[in-house]
């Protein structure tokens, strides 16, 4: 199984990937394809880093959540459930706007 024997631990966010990625010499083909697509679609560092301290404070997600929530960036409300879905959290309408709210000040 790939990631096996992973040494971090939870999830990695796309910014996280292109950081990883980033500081290797030799990439394989997948690993370039990877690297290429966190460029494009990686949101600039600081935005990341207050967004994902904010989403920690409110202590309702976990850091899988936070990393796809984070990955996607999604615009609107009823995509930011649909992330959630995907990694089996459900959240109150009130949290769900506080979270949305944050995640809408990173991608401005």
């Amino acid at each position: 199984m790939i990631g096996r024997n992973s040494k971090l631990g939870s999830a990695a966010s796309i910014n996280d990937v292109e950081e990883i990625l980033g500081k290797r010499k030799d990439l394989t083909y997948e690993q370039q394809l990877a690297f290429d697509h966190a460029k494009k679609f990686a949101s600039s560092k600081a935005k990341y880093e207050t967004a994902r301290k904010a989403l920690e404070e409110l202590g309702t997600l976990d850091s899988a959540a936070i990393a796809n929530i984070l990955s996607v960036m999604p615009k609107g409300e009823m995509a930011l459930k649909q992330v959630l879905a995907g990694v089996k959290k459900a959240l109150k309408d009130d949290e769900v706007s506080k979270v949305f709210d944050i995640v809408k000040k990173a991608s401005v």
